[in-house]
């Protein structure tokens, strides 16, 4: 217990000191299956405790709700992507991979450099649509 607390102290200095470059943040939902989340350099980073085809329906279902319109998709036993766009907004790129035994890594960038609250306006329907 007193190691989970020494990271955690770790993690919450280093988003304090590394402000503005890198924000760290533990999801709510890390217990029920949604992982920590990270946004670094434009793109929205999380892992979710379900299988990969699992999570993309959920990520093409979470895109449709939210009125982006899907222009590309392309799924593999251990990757996928999704290319959307809204009406008049920018696109979406959604990169999914298995990171482990029923796991999967999301990446999600909203335009070339990145926006940080359409990403995670995406991520919480993703999760809400696995049912975190």
């Amino acid at each position: 217990m007193k190691t989970v607390k020494a990271i955690l102290c770790v993690l919450l200095f280093l988003s304090f000191i590394l402000q503005g470059c890198v924000l760290l943040a533990i999801g709510t939902g890390a217990a029920a299956g949604a992982g920590a989340v990270a946004y670094i350099k434009g793109e929205l980073q999380t892992t979710y405790a379900t299988p990969l085809d699992q999570t993309y329906q959920a990520t093409l279902d979470a895109l449709e709700d939210l009125d982006y319109r899907i222009l590309s998709t392309q799924k593999d036993g251990t990757e996928g992507e999704i290319e959307a766009k809204r009406v008049g907004g920018d696109g979406v790129k959604v990169k999914l991979s298995v990171s482990g035994r029923g796991t999967t890594l999301v990446k999600i960038r909203v335009g070339i450099f990145g926006d940080e609250a359409a990403s995670r306006t995406i991520e919480r329907k993703i999760a809400s649509r696995l049912g975190f």
